[in-house]
């Protein structure tokens, strides 16, 4: 092999570099004789071996680096152009919004709703033989429906499509989606959607080919109750699909458009800063790698006292006391620009931001609409802030829990906050009893960080003994515990569910028995459910932004 090369690398391993290296040095001399402008001088060149080809050519390397081809279709060149799968994104993102602006026309949802019961209804009819000779009818709603259904197939396989390419990106070139949980959740919600879509479309046409093929041909009795049955059967499976497709439209929002298809499934069972964690666990994989790359860049955007992630909370509970009515809108601001630079405010008033002050309002929102849980919590503990409760202000510990009323499937989400007010650190363990549970009990040792106890209730712009400081210390010194909860399939009525919290020598600190109902049905709690209030909650945060 190195006979055939005509030459011998020095460094074992390094002949392919080598001649790769040998090759571009040489392209750059041969550019050097052909310019023409350059003046005409004499060079001294020494002989360069094969190992040193590196290191005398790497001037060189780095200014011919972009001629050479980049065989993974994509320039990941600093100062590069987008890539081949963002314009493939881009494009197919448009053509997504034409055809989901096309589909959501204000009563366009009613009218594929009611043309596919006029639809089956005149079937009926007709079968009956009380139509006489009006069969053109039901061809002709069918056909419309059928019309009704194109643009909403397109968009959602437009949408399919644009969320396959969007989730195939990388954060910041370095990073894949795929590794935030939720990937395949939403791809598979989107694939069932478009085969909805198109099973609806095939049955309006096949329905209407049946009428119109009795219609044209001469059927008999037998054939003409065959092709009238299939035309209902075939219009029943098309109803069916559009109540279940019409109840929501996927990626009609601008600012987050796989929000509204994401369900939180793994997450941590302490939550470190309670807000933050609550609100990035429900934040979809393209939503969550963007968070992350916000927060990294604020770090020369806060004050010198803050950390982004001590901002960011901060924000978060301003900003759920201003939708409580507690702070108004300047409040909020005087409150952001005490951990935020004015690099980082313009920033969040910029309603093009990714992550502004607007599309802040409305994660919180979403989150809200998913675990009301912790917000109770907080609730209750602002409340008692504010009143002064002898549970807060008198007794060394404090133990709080919500669990919802009802729990669909089997399971629900128990979430606890623990104030240490003893003034010295303990381990102490909790006991999580849940009748009939899978498992039937937790035990947690756990290490609450020590909190400055209140020794009055606070005020709203009081000096010293504001609501907002008071409620962010006792915020950031609890201990909040997002638990699972989960019985055995089937499992029906109410159940109790006990937490115990004991001290270092075994005593009892603090015991709560609440009661939650299991149900198997429709629930306001469940899943689908909650997709739903989300989406409702962010359209109508984003209706009274825009008003």
């Amino acid at each position: 092999m190195a006979g055939a090369a005509g030459f011998e690398p020095a460094v074992p391993g390094l002949g392919g570099r080598c001649i790769i290296q040998a090759m571009l040095h040489a392209r750059s001399r041969e550019h050097a004789l052909l310019k023409k402008s350059a003046p005409k001088t004499s060079t001294l060149r020494r002989d360069i071996r094969c190992h040193e080809a590196g290191e005398a050519s790497g001037e060189h390397m780095a200014s011919n680096m972009s001629d050479l081809p980049n065989p993974y279709g994509e320039d990941d060149l600093p100062g590069s152009s987008e890539s081949a799968l963002e314009r493939r994104v881009r494009i197919r993102d448009s053509q997504r919004v034409f055809w989901t602006k096309i589909a959501t026309i204000r009563w366009s949802g009613l009218a594929r709703i009611s043309v596919s019961f006029a639809a089956v209804l005149a079937t009926l009819i007709l079968a009956s033989g009380r139509g006489g000779e009006l069969v053109y009818v039901g061809v002709a709603l069918f056909a419309f429906q059928a019309v009704l259904f194109f643009p909403a197939m397109l968009a959602s396989s437009f949408a399919q499509m644009s969320a396959r390419d969007r989730l195939q990106l990388k954060i910041g070139r370095t990073r894949s989606m795929e590794a935030y949980p939720g990937v395949e959740r939403i791809l598979n919600t989107l694939q069932e959607r478009t085969l909805r879509e198109r099973t609806r479309l095939i049955c309006a046409l096949l329905a209407a080919g049946a009428l119109n093929s009795e219609d044209n041909f001469e059927t008999g009795t037998i054939l003409a109750s065959i092709l009238f049955g299939l035309a209902v059967f075939l219009g029943s499976i098309s109803i069916i699909n559009t109540l279940q497709l019409e109840r929501r439209i996927p990626m009609i929002d601008s600012d987050f458009p796989l929000l509204s298809m994401h369900a939180p499934t793994l997450h941590q069972s302490t939550l470190k800063r309670a807000l933050t964690d609550l609100v990035v666990a429900h934040l979809d994989p393209e939503t969550a790698g963007a968070w992350d790359d916000w927060v990294v860049g604020l770090e020369n955007k806060v004050r010198s006292n803050q950390t982004p992630e001590s901002a960011v909370e901060h924000l978060l509970r301003v900003l759920h006391l201003n939708h409580l009515g507690l702070v108004d809108d300047s409040r909020l601001i005087s409150e952001s620009k005490r951990v935020f630079r004015i690099a980082a405010i313009d920033d969040l008033n910029n309603d093009e931001s990714k992550f502004c002050y607007r599309t802040l309002r409305r994660l919180m929102a979403h989150t809200r609409a998913w675990q009301p849980g912790l917000f109770r919590l907080i609730d209750r503990l602002e409340d008692a802030t504010l009143r002064g409760h002898a549970s807060l202000i008198e007794s060394p510990w404090r133990l709080d829990l919500d669990i919802p009323p009802r729990c669909p499937q089997g399971q629900g989400d128990l979430f606890v906050m623990i104030h240490n007010h003893s003034g010295r650190e303990s381990q102490i363990e909790v006991d999580i009893i849940a009748a009939d549970g899978e498992p039937h009990q937790q035990t947690l040792r756990l290490n609450p960080p020590v909190s400055r106890q209140p020794r009055e209730p606070a005020k709203i712009g009081e000096e010293g003994n504001d609501i907002v400081d008071v409620l962010a210390r006792l915020i950031d010194n609890s201990l909040v515990l997002w638990i699972g909860l989960a019985w055995p399939t089937g499992s029906t009525g109410s159940k109790p569910v006990q937490v115990n919290m004991r001290g270092p020598t075994g005593e009892t600190l603090s015991a709560f028995v609440v009661q939650t109902t299991l149900s198997s049905g429709f629930n306001p709690e469940g899943a689908t459910e909650k997709m739903l209030d989300a989406a409702v909650a962010v359209r109508r945060i984003a209706i009274s932004v825009a008003d």
